[in-house]
């Protein structure tokens, strides 16, 4: 059974990635963002890409687990991280709002979580499948996983010349203030900050 899931959602990653890298490479033509609902471009994407994250998660239940030998502790971490990823996710979803999350242009946001990443839901997703395939520990998640993750990541980039032709000097302004994935540089400062704030206060 987990075999025949398996072929089924490397056939459905393969079309996805072969699809989003088309549309990174060539000018003429895009998949995704979508140009909307009743276009071709929606009724190809959106099937094949929630079969994908559906065959993710059917393919963890059903593989066998010990494919690199993790312990426990480990899959234990990784589920709980993918847990709160998963809240994360759908915290930056409610911030951008459905539609804009689907390819609206309903306004560019820059604040709360979107000051630490360009594109929270994606990064957040990034890891929730990558904590999916540590928790099950198996051979064919690994798989699917990986691919699941690179679809998010080519996403994230077919996204970006989009969101210029849209939103133009300001989403370029954002881009120079605020990194694709997460803002590492905001957050060693606020780190600092923090430790030098308890220092002073413990002297």
């Amino acid at each position: 059974m987990s075999t025949a899931v398996l072929v089924i959602g490397l056939a459905v990653a393969g079309m996805l990635l072969c699809l989003l890298l088309l549309t990174l490479l060539a000018s003429t033509f895009r998949i995704w963002p979508t140009p909307g609902p009743g276009t071709w471009q929606s009724y190809v994407f959106w099937p094949l890409f929630r079969s994908l994250n559906v065959l993710c998660f059917v393919v963890a239940v059903l593989d066998r687990a010990g494919y690199l030998g993790l312990p426990i502790w480990l899959r234990t971490a990784a589920f709980a991280a993918l847990v709160t990823s998963t809240a994360l996710f759908i915290y930056a979803f409610r911030v951008l709002g459905r539609d804009n999350s689907y390819g609206a242009r309903d306004g560019l946001v820059t604040g709360g979580i979107y000051r630490w990443s360009r594109n929270p839901q994606n990064a957040m997703l990034i890891v929730v499948y990558g904590c999916l395939a540590l928790a099950a520990d198996g051979g064919a998640t690994f798989l699917l996983c990986a691919a699941m993750m690179a679809v998010y990541v080519l996403m994230v980039l077919c996204e970006e010349s989009w969101l210029e032709g849209v939103y133009g000097a300001p989403y370029r302004s954002y881009c120079r203030r605020v990194p694709r994935f997460f803002n590492w540089r905001r957050a060693l400062l606020m780190a600092r900050f923090a430790s030098k704030h308890l220092g002073s206060r413990s002297t």
